[in-house]
């Protein structure tokens, strides 16, 4: 390989280096913890903790099986101390609705706030050593410049922000994944058994956060790949000894990568502690394994499971995590650009990365091939292609849910756009103003943002203020905003006010907001009970932005909310709850509220009473195909057969006419009835 001039490290002298990188790590600590400790429960922390917590009392790993148990049962581990009380058990016939209700359960128990942030710091430590990590890979890759530069765009970048500290999986799964790739570069460099090592417990950790983590397996065999036939010394004609020494790498190279998997699936079984069943003491999951796996609607997929399962090759719980993932993208809607779809979309991610992304990094990544770096290829190579291969993966699993599934490329730009950013500031004056003017910007744009970084949108789309127009529930409202909304009502009191929070396991209460609840898009998707809902309010309504975008309801007409997404709020709160003062008709609200009661009438047998509610939903919003639906099966059980066939050809002409792409599931399953 041909030898490398150092990038140019500029003046900085170690102790202005150290200097700087303290005040940038604190910096960044007082942003996350800063902003965290504003917020309530985002929608999936609860069921984290309350997980973790069972994995601790009772090793049963069949609550909140979606993901590997590590970073739960790290975030648990402060609670423990707490005198939690543990939640009783639940009647509901699906493990994700009983796991969501017992972790509001644990969390209202006692301290929400002091359990929030006793998990949010665990997962906090992740990202605080992950930009350790950041600033010390740029630096040895390129130079000190770039390591300081890297760090500080790493401590203002808002996607980072937004979730480096929430008791998700996604920061820890972002820095396993680069620690993994970082340690696996400094082993082709110098190979040793404390660099194999690290790199060996890094990739292992990535399958214990999260099932993505298996993605580290692919990257480090494209990185073996391009170390012996892109970045070692060609292969000269006639030559058997470069020959051989490519091949005694490859070897060697293969060799480690398969002991590091041998050692991440010991260590994946370890987590769980060499047990098959997710649950113990015969305890089940409700629905089985067997019967959960059969609504994969590829035939593939459901036979790997399955053979997985029946040679019992992996947990139990972990393989309930795999049908999770790829059950999604089929059952969920996605809202990206403003529009709502009814399936995920290929650019729904390159469309979030250019969103959410402040610009200065987009710059900064786009001047890459300008900046005098191009002779580093390993270093290139080892950058590059892990953000190509997790970033194509993002985009064809189709898991549209949020930009936080893209956080594991994050690392990997910002060392690239350091180490731009140090090429043009060694390069000349010119540079060095141009570069302090993006971080300026950068800084102002941030710290706009603040406290709520989960709603950061950059200045293409017109900043934080807009981005409840362009994406949706982790990219904007997540449930963290009633702590805001109990501030604005007090400022703004009112004796008639109603509350759509998006989701349903919010405890609105406990923060003192009075106001009456709306039905929200989750629960309804959920089939839990609505609230009593009049079709007409009156006074100040306060929506979720991510309930108003529709993606849990469908498009246009098929959104009760549609009538406050056609007009511009009164006023906003952290620009995620959209605020409304007036008088409002919303019949298909009301007719929502009529059709689920109805349901729950039929479950009972109470027939007569079940068929009036559901005329009455029927009356109120005539073009909806749910609503016409539960009539159709209200009146089929009822034993009037002809008026509930007809019901439910409605149903299916209306599901085939309006938006079909969103209402397959429920033609499919008029079909079948």
């Amino acid at each position: 390989m041909p030898a490398t001039t150092p990038v140019p490290s500029s003046t900085l002298t170690p102790r202005t280096i150290s200097l700087v990188v303290v005040v940038l790590l604190a910096l960044f600590a007082v942003l996350l913890i800063g902003s965290v400790r504003q917020q309530s429960q985002t929608f999936d922390e609860p069921d984290h903790l309350f997980a973790g917590f069972e994995y601790w009392k009772h090793g049963d790993f069949g609550r909140n099986p979606e993901h590997p148990p590590l970073v739960k049962l790290l975030a648990a581990a402060p609670l423990l101390s707490m005198g939690l009380k543990e939640p009783p058990p639940v009647p509901i016939p699906f493990f994700k609705a009983q796991d969501a209700v017992n972790g509001g359960q644990l969390l209202y128990s006692g301290d929400a706030d002091a359990i929030l942030l006793r998990g949010r710091l665990v997962v906090a430590l992740f990202s605080f050593t992950l930009a350790i990590i950041v600033f010390f890979a740029a630096q040895e890759m390129f130079s000190s410049m770039a390591g300081v530069l890297a760090l500080g765009i790493f401590t203002l970048e808002p996607m980072l922000l937004a979730n480096g500290a929430l008791v998700t999986t996604d920061m820890p799964l972002t820095f396993a994944f680069f620690a993994a790739v970082y340690t696996f570069y400094r082993y082709v460099k110098n190979p040793s058994l404390l660099r194999f090592t690290l790199c060996a417990v890094a990739a292992a950790l990535c399958v214990l956060t999260k099932h993505s983590g298996v993605v580290i397996f692919p990257t480090l065999v494209l990185l073996v790949l391009a170390e012996v036939f892109l970045i070692s010394p060609p292969v000269s004609s006639g030559d058997p000894t470069q020959s051989q020494r490519r091949g005694r790498l490859l070897g060697q190279l293969t060799v480690a990568l398969i002991a590091i998997m041998v050692i991440s699936y010991v260590l994946l079984w370890a987590i769980y502690g060499f047990r098959y069943a997710a649950r113990p003491n015969q305890l089940t999951i409700i629905p089985p394994l067997s019967a959960y796996s059969t609504f994969l609607t590829h035939p593939l997929q459901r036979s790997i499971i399955e053979f997985l399962a029946r040679h019992r090759l992996l947990p139990e719980a972990y393989l309930y995590g795999w049908v999770d993932v790829l059950l999604i993208p089929e059952n969920r809607g996605t809202f990206v650009l403003g529009r709502v779809l009814g399936s995920g979309v290929w650019y729904y991610f390159p469309a979030v990365f250019l969103i959410k992304t402040s610009l200065t990094l987009i710059i900064l990544l786009c001047l890459v091939p300008f900046a005098r770096i191009r002779d580093r290829r390993r270093e290139l190579l080892f950058l590059v292609l892990p953000i190509a291969l997790y970033g194509l993966v993002a985009i064809f699993s189709m898991l549209n849910l949020g930009g936080r599934h893209l956080l594991p490329i994050y690392p990997f730009c910002i060392v690239l756009a350091g180490a731009s950013a140090a090429s043009f500031v060694t390069r000349s004056t010119l540079g060095k103003v141009f570069v302090a003017a993006l971080l300026l910007f950068t800084v102002v744009s941030s710290l706009h943002a603040f406290p709520d970084f989960l709603a950061y949108s950059n200045e293409l789309v017109g900043g934080p203020s807009h981005d409840y127009l362009v994406l949706a529930d982790a990219n904007s409202d997540w449930g963290q905003g009633l702590k805001w909304t109990k501030t604005y009502l007090d400022r703004h009191p009112t004796s008639d006010c109603w509350f759509d929070s998006y989701n349903p396991f919010l405890n609105t209460a406990y923060y003192g907001i009075q106001c009456k609840p709306l039905t929200s898009g989750f629960g309804h998707l959920m089939g839990m009970a609505p609230p009593t809902v009049p079709r007409t309010l009156t006074g100040t309504i306060l929506i979720s932005g991510t309930d108003l975008s529709g993606i849990m309801w469908g498009p246009d007409e098929m959104n009760p909310y549609q009538t406050f997404a056609d007009r511009k709020p009164d006023d906003m709160i952290q620009n995620i709850i959209l605020v409304y003062h007036g008088t409002f008709d919303l019949p298909l609200l009301a007719a929502q509220t009529n059709a689920v009661a109805a349901t729950n009438m039929l479950r009972q047998q109470r027939l007569p009473e079940a068929v009036v509610l559901a005329q009455t939903a029927v009356q109120q919003a005539p073009d909806s195909a749910e609503v016409n639906a539960v009539l159709g099966q209200c009146l089929l059980a009822s034993g009037r057969t002809a008026e509930g066939q007809q019901a439910i050809a409605t149903a299916i002409h209306l599901a085939q006419t309006n938006h079909p792409e969103y209402q397959k599931h429920l033609v499919q399953s008029l079909q079948r009835h």
